[in-house]
């Protein structure tokens, strides 16, 4: 992911880091059914999702992505049918 689509959003949205953490926290609790945070806590792993989301966790990119008010589509390509299972019924 490039850092400065991350960077240039929360720059718009005119954010701190500690501000950004507060929201991450209330995305985590409500999204990931995680326990609220101190944001002081999620400081410097908001800092490093903006500074380099390639090295952040998942889940911390994605709600920081969520904070700013986006969202994470995944498109798949070359999507084939395929049976892993089959179970036969009697009607």
């Amino acid at each position: 992911m490039d850092k400065k689509i991350l960077q240039d959003r929360f720059d718009k949205l005119g954010l701190t880091t500690y501000k950004l953490a507060q929201e991450v926290s209330k995305i985590r609790a409500t999204v990931f059914g995680e326990a609220e945070k101190k944001p002081t806590s999620l400081v410097t792993s908001v800092s490093n999702v903006i500074e380099n989301p390639n090295t952040s966790s998942f889940k911390n990119v994605e709600a920081a992505i969520r904070a700013m008010n986006g969202e994470l589509i995944v498109r798949w390509k070359n999507v084939e049918d395929v049976v892993v299972g089959h179970e036969e019924i009697e009607l």
